[in-house]
């Protein structure tokens, strides 16, 4: 069942509200979300009477943060400390979106896990796209760990006053649910790379090539022309030595040759995938795709000299 998302704005960003929109688009086709803003009040409905009760409803509370939402009596002082209560029972999740730079972490949202990366604004980002990407992903990695909970809350009857929990369910993780994992996780580092190729690209003597070699293998090469040797392709392949995605670095692709790659486990709960040959912690055991994709992006940018400012 999909999770109902309340998404509360100030109508100063509505631009950047938009944008979100788009990103959520593919979570709202497969069903994972069923997104909610007050701009689908229809005439004659109650404005606060409509938004109390989609906000009760609500699985999700995403708080779009930005100079004008904190400074809106409504956003903040309604809206937010309604969502405050419902996730102190458990009945919800709260997600800061920073729209754009402001003090969202001195207000009660410090105490959660913000997006895109870091609290890093929207709006500091070259490309706002990758930084929305990042938002969407977060979002679904929310979604699917919270889905018994949406279940639990559909099959209970609203009559009965019984409060909502957070349960895990256990499962049994057969080769085809592995195998719709993997392929999920390789697609979803594609379109991680599709977007950060895109910012990256905008830097001036940087130069940067995505390549779909076929519909399991894709490469990207970056050229700094800073440097005299920050050159470096990288392939990475569905499948491989490691049971689910496997890479190589250097022009030339040989399926007989890996630098690494990622495995597929599994606990009670969970698929994960599991890092083999990174010079990363030890500690570092699983991974979602998100993360996946996140160190074999700066994996790449440290072998042409490119770093985070």
């Amino acid at each position: 069942m999909a999770a109902r998302l309340f998404i509360s704005y100030s109508h100063a960003d509505e631009a950047l509200l938009q944008r979100l929109h788009k990103h959520l688009a593919q979570l709202q086709r497969d069903g994972s979300v069923a997104g909610w803003y007050d701009r689908e009040i229809r005439a004659g409905e109650r404005f606060d009477a409509e938004i109390e009760r989609e906000l009760a409803q609500a699985d999700v509370f995403l708080a779009c943060v930005s100079p004008d939402y904190i400074a809106s009596n409504y956003c903040f002082e309604k809206e937010l400390q309604t969502a405050l209560k419902r996730e102190g029972r458990g009945e919800l999740a709260i997600v800061p979106v920073v729209f754009e730079p402001c003090e969202w972490r001195e207000t009660e949202l410090r105490q959660f896990k913000a997006v895109p990366n870091d609290g890093k604004a929207v709006t500091e980002h070259t490309n706002q796209n990758v930084a929305l990407l990042d938002v969407v992903t977060e979002l679904r990695r929310l979604v699917s760990s919270t889905q018994a909970v949406i279940e639990t809350k559909s099959a209970t009857s609203p009559a009965s006053g019984s409060p909502s929990h957070r349960y895990r369910i256990k499962r049994d993780h057969d080769e085809l649910h592995k195998r719709d994992f993997v392929e999920g996780a390789f697609a979803e580092i594609y379109k991680f790379f599709e977007a950060s190729v895109e910012e990256l690209s905008s830097i001036a003597e940087i130069e940067a090539r995505l390549s779909p070699l076929a519909p399991d293998h894709f490469s990207c090469t970056i050229i700094n022309r800073g440097l005299r040797r920050g050159f470096e392709t990288l392939h990475v392949r569905l499948g491989g030595s490691w049971g689910a995605i496997d890479i190589q670095y250097g022009e030339r692709n040989s399926s007989g040759t890996s630098n690494g790659g990622f495995g597929v486990e599994a606990d009670e709960y969970q698929l994960y995938l599991r890092p083999v040959m990174f010079r990363i912690s030890g500690e570092v055991k699983r991974v979602s795709a998100r993360e996946a994709a996140q160190m074999l992006w700066d994996d790449l940018l440290r072998k042409v000299g490119v770093d985070y400012a």
